[in-house]
């Protein structure tokens, strides 16, 4: 049995999001024939600038979503655009349109610890975050998240997040410790790259994120769009409190949690007496609302504030609820 299950497929090359696809070295003087370059034209087609071509939603799929721990790959491509889309790959808590979302839910027993040896990916954005289930939904644990330009890369690695960094830098290594302790009292003391999941045995979900990868890469910005992936992107190995080593494959066994979804926190018929609702603001219309000519972009509150205010006249709104989650 292998010590490691490769999660991710990448090559350490990058392009601009909406530049040309940079050739790999290796397959620079590769020659296609017209007529299979002509056959693999539709799954390069998109509708827009910078969305994610059909044949990369399909290897991102086959890459990744084959992993028991960090399950997916999910995102609004892979739920609207394949053809057996699995239910956990649902956005119904993420449904953006351009970004990859891979998700771990886990249950690490006090001194358990999971490592995650990983490549910044090509992409605009990268982000690993951990979230905890309670009051019937996950919620995130706002310290223990961790952007791309934070991770502090491997000896010899470059972090391309950085400002003033080398966006497409060849060796781009970094380590993540997953560790079931608390979290500790003083910052100082915290490890680097390192997130803390605490010791009480709490299902927790941790969600890799990463937003537009480049042009001519998969959507987690690891492999190629439309070539064979060449190198590990992200693998893993875990350890038991007493220190007994775990390959991918036991980590997964041991710590990994079939991935579902949070229940709703409104129904359906909730939903339709809210758009129907009496006292919603005039201006707004059944078959729009809450949609607004003039939309103010903030950020979410609670459901109270967010949600249902959105419907309500500001004089009402103002009197919501918008403190919690």
């Amino acid at each position: 049995m292998s010590k490691f299950t490769p999660l991710g497929i990448g090559l350490a090359l990058g392009v601009a999001a909406g530049a040309a696809p940079m050739m790999p070295p290796a397959l620079a003087d590769s020659w296609i024939d017209p007529f299979t370059l002509a056959l693999r034209a539709p799954a390069k087609s998109f509708e827009r600038l910078g969305d994610l071509p059909l044949g990369a939603v399909i290897r991102t799929d086959e890459r990744y979503g084959g992993d028991r721990l960090f399950q997916g790959p999910r995102g609004w491509d892979y739920w609207s655009r394949l053809e057996y889309a699995k239910p956990d790959q649902n956005p119904n808590l993420w449904p953006d349109k351009r970004p990859t979302y891979l998700v771990g839910q886990m249950v690490m027993p006090a001194g358990s610890s999971i490592t995650v040896h990983g490549k910044f990916p090509n992409a605009r954005y990268f982000n690993v975050s951990l979230y905890k289930f309670e009051r019937n939904t996950f919620v995130a644990v706002g310290d223990e998240s961790l952007d791309g330009w934070a991770i502090e890369p491997n000896p010899g690695s470059g972090n391309p997040y950085r400002v003033g960094a080398d966006r497409f830098v060849r060796n781009r290594d970094f380590t993540l410790h997953i560790l079931a302790e608390d979290v500790p009292k003083n910052d100082a003391a915290r490890a680097t790259n390192t997130i803390y999941v605490g010791r009480n045995g709490q299902e927790v979900q941790l969600a890799v994120r990463v937003y537009l990868s480049d042009a001519g890469y998969d959507g987690m910005g690891w492999g190629p769009a439309d070539l064979p992936a060449a190198e590990p992107g992200f693998i893993y190995e875990g350890r038991l409190a007493d220190g007994t080593p775990l390959s991918a494959e036991e980590t997964a066994k041991h710590f990994g949690r079939p991935l579902g979804s949070a229940p709703a926190l409104m129904t359906d018929d909730q939903w339709y007496a809210l758009v129907d609702a009496k006292n919603n603001d005039p201006s707004l219309s059944p078959p729009t609302a809450p949609a607004r000519a003039h939309p103010v972009w903030e950020r979410f509150w609670t459901i109270p504030y967010t949600l249902v205010g959105a419907f309500k006249p500001l004089e009402m709104r103002d009197k919501m609820q918008w403190e919690g989650v």
